[in-house]
């Protein structure tokens, strides 16, 4: 039996293979997993929390609109892809979005979760 299933939820998170950032509706980012961290090459993932969401991804502008539309559109996104780069090399990043809501159905936030796909399918 898990004594603490709020460490062992934050486990689960921590351990997800695709990146995961999440952001409350003020755009405050709450959350960013390390998986994240390491696609986005972001080396103080802490950093990252507290801040707005278009301050903390400011080296990331398609990632930023994938945030600004989820929140101001209400709509989610299943599957698609962004390009960012990360210094002078571009990344292909499939995504889909979702919105977070608590037991009472009201709106908390949003959070993409996303993978590094620039190589899927790549010829050798």
């Amino acid at each position: 039996m898990v004594k603490n299933i709020q460490q062992y939820y934050q486990c689960i998170l921590d351990n997800l293979t695709g990146g995961l950032i999440s952001v409350d509706m003020a755009g405050k980012v709450v959350y960013v997993n390390p998986t994240a961290g390491r696609i986005l090459h972001i080396e103080d993932v802490p950093a990252c929390l507290d801040k707005k969401y278009d301050v903390a991804f400011e080296n990331f502008p398609a990632l930023k609109d994938v945030i600004c539309e989820t929140i101001e559109s209400g709509k989610t996104v299943r599957r698609a892809e962004i390009s960012i780069m990360h210094a002078s090399t571009p990344l292909i990043i499939g995504y889909s979005t979702m919105h977070v809501r608590g037991a009472d159905g009201k709106e908390m936030g949003v959070t993409v979760i996303f993978q590094d796909i620039s190589f899927v399918g790549a010829k050798k």
